[in-house]
């Protein structure tokens, strides 16, 4: 792919994967996280002539802020019920990629932005990075990426950004201390210091590349699988609310929500 809402790109045995909106700081329509992304993994872990990926993003204002919150307005406006039953499936982890994925982030991360940083393997940052989870702020209770963190970030600080919602942003160098980036790069352009993170792991025998992942996810998936399967339960209590349509509305209206009881 040359054009268009993503970027698809190989080169030297590494493939980039580059989000390609950010006039609207790169926040993604639905497609794109239901097939889009997954018919880019699928290519890029069946292609024998590239052995690790990169996932980065155009800008440095933002890495991804998760679903476009207009789109889905837009949507509710015309009618149209919010897609929470809908199969996300965007995440390296969700389409069982047996290749290494490192996640470069430039700019703030939210919603669904944290699910693909979480489920990548290897995640490095800019100074200018930033994490929140705005999902409280718009009446939406989206926490796959938070609960993929719960055995990596310290459980206080990653109730906190639960509950701050938009209101608190973790900076570079705190996401650095809490353990959800591995290197906050200041030296040199970012998808250079990827690039440079794959080219040696590529040297590496890709048989024990994938192993060691499979190991290591495998591990994590026990306690992962369970957090999943519960976020869907209980986060079913907010399906149908009136404070899913408020949120979008009022923040494409850029007023405050009138929020409904519980």
């Amino acid at each position: 792919m040359a054009d268009g809402d993503i970027l698809y790109e190989k080169e030297e045995g590494i493939a980039v994967i580059t989000l390609n909106r950010p006039h609207r700081m790169n926040a993604l329509p639905m497609s794109i996280w239901t097939t889009e992304l997954s018919e880019i993994w699928r290519d890029f872990d069946n292609d024998p002539s590239v052995r690790v990926g990169v996932l980065t993003a155009v800008g440095d204002k933002a890495f991804c802020t998760g679903v476009d919150v207009k789109e889905a307005a837009e949507r509710n406006k015309q009618g149209g019920r919010p897609q929470a039953s809908v199969e996300i499936k965007a995440s390296p982890w969700q389409n069982n990629v047996r290749k290494p994925v490192i996640c470069a982030v430039n700019g703030i991360v939210g919603g669904g932005g944290l699910m693909l940083v979480a489920d990548s393997d290897v995640t490095i940052a800019g100074p200018n990075a930033a994490f929140f989870n705005p999902g409280v702020g718009v009446g939406i209770v989206a926490l796959v990426g938070q609960i993929a963190w719960v055995n990596t970030m310290p459980f206080h600080a990653n109730m906190r950004m639960a509950l701050m919602g938009p209101h608190e942003r973790i900076d570079a160098q705190r996401a650095y201390e809490l353990g959800l980036v591995t290197e906050v790069v200041r030296d040199m352009p970012l998808l250079d210091r990827a690039k440079e993170i794959a080219a040696s792991m590529s040297r590496n025998s890709p048989a024990a590349l994938r192993v060691a992942k499979k190991l290591l996810w495998t591990v994590k998936e026990h306690h992962l699988m369970d957090g999943q399967a519960q976020h869907s339960v209980i986060g079913a209590e907010m399906r149908g609310h009136p404070d899913q349509q408020e949120g979008p509305r009022a923040f494409a209206e850029k007023r405050k929500p009138n929020w409904q009881a519980p």
